[in-house]
């Protein structure tokens, strides 16, 4: 394995994402808070689940019952980067068959609150301090690896990628909630452009005038090789289910004040948000503008076996 991280200062960008993730809002249901928790936000991502229910895996908990459920051991989930875990902890609460559900994340002090959930409701959790640069992970063992928002910090992604592959059960998927865009940064110039020429034609009462002008991330591993996502990712699987999105809408929705002021319960600013989120939907669809983020469901090019475990 090539370690990429020694191209950098490998301890000053774990010190920074640590610090970074120590302090951000967490919700009651154990997602991240703050801007993601704005209205407009959680409107916009009703219609992402419109898409996704269209497929076998709205239900994620359901679809691993039905498939992996009933067999002579649990189904074995891996989350990668769990962070504060509150969507292991739905799938836990949720699985109606026997289920093991390994967490991890670089920073173990995130998993507290989960971890004394998990107690408190009996849920078949663990939860393992790893860092997905130098993870090695069981052949074979897991039915689903999930990796929500996490392959975005990850510096040895071939690595990574590869031992996701290792690790699949026979029949085992990688689910993949992830965003795609420009290094360090995510929203593309163009993308950043369009959104605002948008911006101008919803009246100033509702933006205050207010445009988007997204800064490079100056700490830790935010983005660090975002644009290699998607190519390496086409390399080692073929997506089962695959819905890319989000030219720009991430950027208005969490934005401190333009994700309030597009507020989905005004009915006046309802209808300007509902044209921010056709106009991006319109551009990803006819290809316009390049998709931020997806969310998909993978099954590996190459069999397990085929992949030599990296030591």
């Amino acid at each position: 394995m090539k370690d990429r991280t020694s191209e950098y200062d490998y301890a000053k960008l774990i010190k920074e994402e640590k610090e970074h993730y120590s302090k951000i809002e967490i919700t009651e249901h154990l997602k991240e808070g703050g801007a993601h928790a704005n209205d407009s936000w959680h409107y916009y991502w009703q219609g992402v689940a419109q898409e996704i229910s269209k497929s076998a895996f709205s239900n994620m908990a359901d679809y691993l019952d039905r498939n992996f459920g009933g067999r002579h051991r649990p189904i074995r989930i891996l989350s990668l980067g769990s962070g504060y875990c509150g969507n292991e902890v739905d799938w836990a609460r949720s699985l109606r068959s026997s289920y093991l559900i390994t967490c991890t994340d670089i920073n173990d002090q995130l998993f507290l609150r989960a971890a004394e959930v998990a107690e408190r409701e009996g849920l078949s959790m663990e939860f393992l301090a790893e860092d997905l640069n130098f993870i090695q992970i069981e052949p074979g063992r897991f039915d689903l690896i999930f990796a929500h928002a996490i392959l975005h910090h990850v510096i040895n992604l071939e690595h990574l990628l590869d031992q996701i592959v290792h690790g699949l059960s026979k029949d085992g998927l990688l689910h993949l909630v992830e965003v795609v865009g420009m290094n360090r940064k995510l929203i593309w110039d163009e993308n950043e452009r369009f959104a605002n020429a948008l911006l101008e034609f919803v009246p100033k009462q509702i933006t205050r005038g207010l445009h988007l002008t997204v800064d490079f991330a100056a700490d830790g591993m935010e983005g660090v090789r975002q644009e290699d996502v998607l190519p390496l990712l086409r390399e080692r699987f073929r997506p089962v289910f695959e819905w890319q999105h989000g030219a720009f809408m991430r950027y208005i929705c969490t934005h401190p004040e333009l994700g309030r002021y597009f507020d989905p319960n005004s009915e006046v600013a309802r209808p300007f948000l509902d044209f921010l989120i056709d106009g991006d939907s319109s551009a990803v669809r006819h290809r316009v503008l390049r998709p931020l983020e997806i969310w998909g469901v993978y099954s590996p090019l190459r069999s397990p076996s085929d992949v030599a475990p990296e030591r």
